[in-house]
Formats: structure tokens, sequence, C-alpha cells
């Protein structure tokens, strides 16, 4: 299984990498929007984690254009933010996103988990 990490946080992208890929996962990472977009297309990812609050093309922006590009609209992802404002939350659901992932309340083990709720097999 692919997952594709969309992190401006180094060591944020970093820990979660590490526990998903000890699960047998494997992991690409891009530290921004623009760069994830790029990459989703050709990775094609099982699963995207992506942050919210990014440079270049922050979070909401990224779902949106992974959406509207037919190869890559039905990858489910995963919102990940530090902040828990239901505006950016009710965004990125009315925008597509799968679920998310409140980064200060979640270790990387509960991350993966949730990874594993929304992958199949």
């Amino acid at each position: 299984m692919k997952i594709l990490i969309i992190e401006d946080d180094t060591a944020i992208s970093k820990l979660y990498s590490v526990e998903l890929m000890t699960k047998g996962y494997t992991v690409e990472i891009c530290s921004n929007g623009e760069e994830g977009y790029t990459k989703a297309l050709t990775y094609l990812p099982d699963l995207i984690l992506c942050d919210i609050m990014m440079p270049v093309l922050n979070g909401i922006e990224t779902l949106k254009k992974i959406r509207a590009n037919e190869t890559t609209k039905n990858i489910p992802m995963l919102m990940l933010t530090n902040f828990g404002q239901e505006n950016l939350v009710k965004e990125a659901f009315n925008n597509g996103a799968t679920d998310y992932i409140l980064k200060y309340q979640s270790t990387p083990a509960e991350v993966t988990e949730k990874v594993k709720q929304h992958v199949t097999s």
C-alpha cells in the first residue's frame, strides 16, 4: 500500500513516515501542496495524508485539485491539522476530504490506525 504525506513540517512527516513504513506501507513525502498534487498524479497512492496549513498551495486547495482530477479524485484523503477550527474541517469535508486528524491529539500509531481504517488491502 502506497501512502503520500503532504506536510511542510519535516519532523511530523518523518514521524508518520517511519511509523507507516514499520507497518509495511510504502511512503513518499512532499513539503507543499503543489509538489504533493504533482506527486499524487505520478505516484497514485492508496491514501493521502495532507496538512491543511502549508506554503505554496494549502491543503484545501490541494484537496480541490486532487478531487478535480479524474486520475486522483477517488484517492482517500485524510487532512492533518493542528487547528480544530470547525470552519477548516467543514471546508475540507465539503471539498471531499475522507477524514481529518488533529495532529496535536494523535500519536503516529493512532495516525497509522486511521490510515488502516481507510485503505483496503
